[in-house]
């Protein structure tokens, strides 16, 4: 592979057709990366010129996405630049495409099609029938001379422009990523595509390449879905006497069972709902570095001017990476660990707020409750979108019958009786301290179980769902501590009651 030489110029020019998919992210980090480690620009394009599967928003949502996880464009729709505007559909409306493809159509490197889409199935299924596994499309008027061409648009008759590909020779290119080896398609493989679609729009393998050019980019770094429609490309350079880019397809991310490419239909790869459930974006950002790249094959955890020093196109891999959602929860709780107790408080706010277990607006009193919660579920939390549920009985009560089942407050080898004379000790000793800290607490009940000569693991447990509704929940000191005094013996009482009425 050659070196690269700076400065380089990327970008990321997803189509809003949907929420954007992780993968697409993966794709823009690495442009990303790859822009701040040699010293160039990263710009964000949007390409919408595909009417019929545009979404309303999904623009927003890209630009929203791409900022959270932490990634920045030098040039784009909202920031402008020197080749501007960044959205294809604006640079439609400017013009900018027609006189491009009229030097193809003058060149007689392209033509007008008026093959309609009825003929063009019943041309499909006739190759289908005569035994002809790939159908490629050549137009029976990329022969006409081009007066005729445009007599017969002239009429009014719907055309499409199609690139008129050679018929014999081979077409090459370099990919960086699979070794700079040469890539080698034989024209008669290929077929006369879609350049200009018949509302008069580009379609992406004309308009993407245009602006490629236009706006200088060194490097197309995309997908490997789309080296088989690299050759095309290649021949566009070509027939324009433009410079080629560096091509580097990123390797494809498999799902989990390695069985297909993650996919919006199957899997839960929407950018903002990894979001919405908890993870930070540094976990997101270290994450999809991840995805195909390697900075030695042991090393996991990087900060962002770590991945930016390290990161070069050699390491990336050819073959495809693979999705590994635990791994992904393992690391979102490596970085939450490295938060401050506030900093933890601040990102879990949200969803406290969400769960309404905190008001809209948090007053002094519910900040410094939180922040003294923190502690007991810092080092369990994995994604952000736990903590209410493992918060839950600090805010809410606890009732036995709907909370939990009485019968769970029952120690194995332990009947009802037992139980209730166990939890009515632990009241009255709890009740004699003043001292609700979680020493005094600990000091208390384990002089209990002296004093009741029994063993720690029956007391604590009935305490532990007497007073959360659960068996396993943060250090029980903790707990108590962190409930406070008059709940936590009121829940006692509560309990006793309930196994009461058990006998």
């Amino acid at each position: 592979m050659s070196a690269i030489e700076g400065p380089v110029r990327v970008r990321f020019a997803p189509s809003p057709t949907g929420s954007l998919h992780i993968g697409g992210v993966r794709t823009a980090l690495f442009n990303w990366l790859c822009a701040r480690h040699y010293g160039g620009q990263f710009i964000l394009r949007i390409e919408d010129t595909d009417e019929k599967r545009f979404v309303p928003g999904a623009a927003d949502d890209i630009s929203a996405s791409l900022r959270w996880v932490g990634i920045d464009w030098d040039e784009g729709p909202d920031i402008g630049g020197p080749y501007g505007p960044y959205v294809q559909s604006q640079r439609f409306e400017q013009g900018i495409y027609q006189p491009f493809i009229e030097q193809l159509l003058e060149a007689g490197l392209a033509y007008m099609s008026f093959t309609t889409e009825e003929e063009l199935a019943q041309m499909r299924a006739a190759a289908e029938a005569a035994g002809i596994k790939a159908f490629r499309f050549r137009g029976p008027e990329r022969d006409w001379p081009l007066a005729k061409q445009r007599e017969v648009a002239a009429t009014g008759k719907p055309y499409t422009i199609r690139l008129k590909t050679p018929l014999e020779g081979e077409t090459r290119f370099r990919d960086l990523i699979r070794g700079g080896d040469e890539i080698v398609v034989h024209n008669d493989q290929l077929q006369d595509i879609v350049l200009i679609k018949s509302t008069g729009m580009p379609v992406y393998h004309f308009a993407h390449l245009v602006d490629d050019h236009l706006m200088k980019i060194t490097h197309v770094m995309r997908g490997e879905e789309w080296v088989p429609s690299t050759p095309y490309h290649v021949l566009l350079y070509d027939f324009f006497g433009w410079p080629r880019p560096v091509f580097a397809h990123l390797p494809a991310i498999l799902r989990q069972d390695g069985r297909g490419k993650l996919s919006k239909r199957k899997d839960d790869v929407a950018t903002y709902r990894f979001r919405e459930r908890g993870y930070l974006p540094e976990t997101i950002f270290n994450y999809l570095a991840l995805q195909g790249w390697s900075y030695d094959g042991v090393t996991e955890i990087m900060t962002r001017d770590e991945l930016i020093a390290r990161f070069t196109l050699e390491r990336i891999q050819p073959s495809p990476a693979r999705w590994n959602p635990e791994k992904l929860r393992d690391m979102n709780g490596i970085y939450i660990r490295k938060l401050t107790t506030e900093q933890l408080a601040e990102r879990v706010l949200p969803f406290m707020q969400r769960a309404g277990l905190i008001g809209e607006l948090a007053s002094e009193e519910e900040w410094s409750y939180l922040i003294s919660l923190i502690p007991l579920i810092h080092e369990r939390l994995e994604e952000l979108q736990e903590a209410p549920e493992l918060l839950m009985f600090f805010y809410r009560d606890v009732i036995p019958g709907e909370t939990y089942n009485p019968a769970d407050l029952i120690p194995k080898k332990h009947d009802a009786g037992q139980t209730i004379t166990l939890l009515r000790a632990a009241h009255e000793a709890l009740s004699q301290i003043t001292d609700w800290t979680p020493p005094a607490l600990e000091t208390t009940l384990r002089a209990l179980c002296e004093q009741l000569q029994v063993k720690p693991g029956p007391l604590f447990g009935a305490i532990r769902v007497a007073v959360t509704g659960r068996s396993v929940a943060p250090p029980l000191f903790d707990t108590l501590a962190g409930i406070g005094r008059e709940r936590s013996l009121s829940r006692l009482n509560a309990a006793i009651a309930a196994l009461e009425q058990m006998l």
